[in-house]
């Protein structure tokens, strides 16, 4: 059972605990503060920018000193100087904590020493300038406005502040305890307060017996000392302490060692198949900004809350790196989210390159520092498109499905979720795919999936039906071969119901959910089946597949041993069946066509234009059944109507300097003379358009449409 961890800052306080190599260098210098020999108020500073593990070394510390002070041969005051706020109530405390460290050991006379010693320092203004009270009999403690309540009375004009010093030195010195005054986290302070420490300190002075481990960052106190006492600079802090040290910096194979500890356990393992890719994430992207155990802490804090929310929507390598840039690396991060366009998909060999010093100053701004091999490394690990920027290596756009599928930060349709911790419609959640991988066997629930998907719409119009078929296409290798067969029954048999307009990509895009199913079925079968085996899958799945998607798919068997234009034949291993089963495919074709004309059914088909020319072509003697069958419709108005409806199409243009594409309406009668009398055809539109009795206004508005769109034509043959 793994052991929760907090990712929090708090210390540690045994060796057990230590990962970064803090114990050896705390149980030595706990040894020489045990062994100093005749100590007199010596300081000793212990020094570390935040985060750096001081408070854990000075935990440790106490924890080699432990048998000293179960001997009683030591006393440790700990002086937690950041629970006080003001100068007054600062310097209050240190001396409260004195009288209770110190006071137990000191004699009943010399006791009374020490308040005094504070009251007379404090009157002097040697630490604060307001008045403080040292307070109560019980050492209970209060600030004053005024007087200094209890330790007035207690002062005698012949007790000076030598005098008061010299005697609470002589009873320190006639005893065997020593005592170890331990001020920690002076660097949270703000800068009067902390320079009040050093004051406090230097005004109580050598004291027999009396050690300080003072702790903060030395950097920090020099800046401040500096702009207070800017003629004594470092020297200030020289004449307090004796003796400094800085905390060890952890070995970077330690901390790294340790965050891919914690990684693992929050985040889980990569796979084997990834563990390669998410290490070269790891060491390119993730471990150099991880210089202190504050850094690791950090990542682990931020990554606690963002990884439940999108674990399993992103790459785990990609989403790793890009949590460390958006920690440790803010503004890279930033850059990176400003600039989508720059970053995702794969820039082939033809584009058009951008300049290195460009993108240098755009992701790192005018200060480009001296690690910036490091950084575009950093960035071309994430982002393969910057390659060519700045390594001359380019990718050409099939990997941009295999980014895709692997959920990549590159990959357009997933790069928002590293930003918004939720993923855009344009994505699927990868639990959605993996269940209907999972149920790819189940005819009833992937089709109820599909028509459920019908119903949801996505931000740019198109349902979610269209998505799942590209996640699919995506994750076809994953589909178990015992499943493939009974997938494609299960959308062969609603394959006309996918095909739906919301679905046909706008501008310059060719994609409809046909021929997403046709990518599909090609992903699924081409290179895992042999042609004989394929085939029978496919005939398998026609058998009760609607009319349009049996001609669509039908005929794309057929060509592929009978293409147009005089092409080739396709090689055997892109074929889709045997010539044969293609043969017989067309039978099929023309059966179920002639079926739906007996039924009455085949005025109604969405892709009435369509089957009308496929029918000519599959029955033949130059289409005299199809004209013989639309002579007849054209003498019925609502029939006629829908004929006209059928050769209404629609498409999208975009200029040069538009932002948005427009769509236009077009008149599909180039060929209509191969299946029906086209003069004939147009008398009847605009008999209807001219009816005394008006049609119903969508009827009119369908032939009006028609009409308009048949007549610019005429006047512009361009416009088909």
């Amino acid at each position: 059972m793994s052991t929760h961890h907090s990712y929090n800052d708090k210390p540690i306080s045994d060796p057990s605990e230590d990962r970064f190599g803090i114990d050896p260098f705390a149980k030595a210098l706990a040894s020489s503060l045990e062994k100093m020999k005749a100590p007199e108020g010596t300081v000793v500073a212990l020094n570390g920018p935040w985060g750096s593990g001081k408070s854990s070394a000075v935990n440790l510390i106490r924890h080699h000193l432990q048998a000293a002070v179960d001997n009683e041969e030591l006393s440790i005051i700990n002086f937690a100087c950041w629970w006080f706020r003001g100068e007054e109530a600062l310097a209050l405390a240190f001396f409260r904590e004195l009288y209770a460290g110190l006071g137990p050991s000191l004699g009943a006379r010399f006791k009374k020493n020490l308040p005094k010693l504070g009251a007379r320092l404090l009157r002097a203004g040697s630490a604060v300038g307001a008045a403080v009270d040292l307070a109560g009999a019980a050492g209970a403690g209060t600030l004053a406005s005024g007087a200094m309540q209890w330790a007035s009375g207690l002062i005698e004009d012949k007790d000076s502040v030598e005098k008061l010093h010299a005697q609470l030195a002589r009873s320190l010195a006639a005893q065997d305890k020593r005592f170890l005054i331990i001020i920690d986290d002076i660097d949270r302070l703000a800068p009067e307060e902390a320079l009040l420490i050093f004051r406090l300190v230097k005004s109580v002075g050598r004291l027999p017996n009396v050690i300080y481990l003072l702790v903060y960052d030395r950097a920090l106190a020099e800046k401040i000392v500096e702009e207070r006492y800017p003629s004594e600079g470092p020297h200030y802090l020289e004449k307090i302490i004796q003796a400094g040290f800085d905390v060890p910096e952890p070995r970077l194979g330690d901390l790294h060692q340790q965050l891919l500890a914690q990684l693992a356990e929050l985040c889980g393992s990569p796979s084997e198949e990834d563990a390669v890719r998410y290490m070269n994430v790891f060491y390119d992207v993730v471990a150099p900004e991880i210089r202190s155990p504050r850094d690791l802490n950090r990542l682990m804090n931020a990554l606690s809350v963002t990884w439940p929310a999108v674990g399993g929507d992103v790459d785990l390598a990609d989403f790793l790196g890009m949590e460390a840039l958006r920690i440790l690396q803010p503004s890279v991060f930033r850059a990176l989210r400003a600039n989508k366009e720059a970053v995702c998909g794969a820039q082939g060999s033809g584009s058009s390159k951008p300049k290195v010093e460009e993108i240098d100053t755009l992701f790192f701004g005018a200060n480009k520092g001296a690690n910036l091999a490091q950084r575009r490394r950093s960035l071309m690990r994430l982002f393969p498109r910057l390659e060519a920027v700045w390594s001359n290596m380019s990718y050409g756009h099939d990997w941009e499905g295999i980014w895709a599928k692997e959920r990549r930060v590159c990959s357009e349709a997933h790069f928002d979720a590293y930003f918004r911790l939720s993923l855009d419609d344009n994505a699927l959640p990868k639990k959605e795919i993996d269940q209907l991988i999972k149920t790819a066997g189940d005819k009833a629930s992937v089709q109820r999936t599909f028509r459920e998907a019908l119903k949801v719409t996505r931000s740019q119009g198109a349902t979610k039906a269209s998505l799942l078929l590209d996640e699919l296409n995506l994750h076809a290798s994953e589909v178990a071969d015992d499943n493939v067969g009974l997938l494609l029954i299960a959308l062969f048999e609603i394959a006309d119901e996918l095909e739906v307009q919301a679905d046909v990509a706008r501008g310059f895009g060719l994609a409809t959910n046909s021929l997403r199913l046709h990518w599909l079925l090609r992903r699924l079968t081409l290179e895992r089946f042999s042609l004989a085996r394929r085939s029978a899958l496919f005939m398998v799945a026609c058998k009760d597949a609607p009319l349009g998607w049996l001609i669509d798919f039908s005929e794309s068997a057929y060509r592929d041993y009978h293409p147009r234009d005089g092409k080739d034949p396709s090689p055997e291993e892109k074929c889709l069946t045997l010539s044969d089963d293609a043969d017989e495919l067309r039978k099929r074709e023309l059966k179920a066509i002639q079926q739906t004309v007996k039924s009455g059914s085949l005025i109604d088909h969405r892709q009435l234009a369509y089957l009308l020319f496929r029918w000519r072509d599959l029955a033949g003697k130059d289409g005299a059944a199809v004209k013989k069958w639309i002579k007849a419709q054209l003498k019925n108005d609502d029939a006629a109507v829908k004929i006209a409806k059928a050769f209404t199409s629609y498409g999208w243009s975009q200029g040069s300097g538009d932002r948005v594409a427009k769509r236009s309406t077009r008149a599909g009668v180039d060929s209509l003379d191969q299946i029906m009398d086209s003069a004939e055809f147009r008398r009847r539109v605009e008999e209807l358009a001219a009816k005394d009795t008006p049609l119903g206004s969508a009827d009119a508005e369908t032939v009006r449409t028609f009409l308009n769109a048949w007549r610019k034509r005429d006047e512009d043959p361009r416009a088909r």
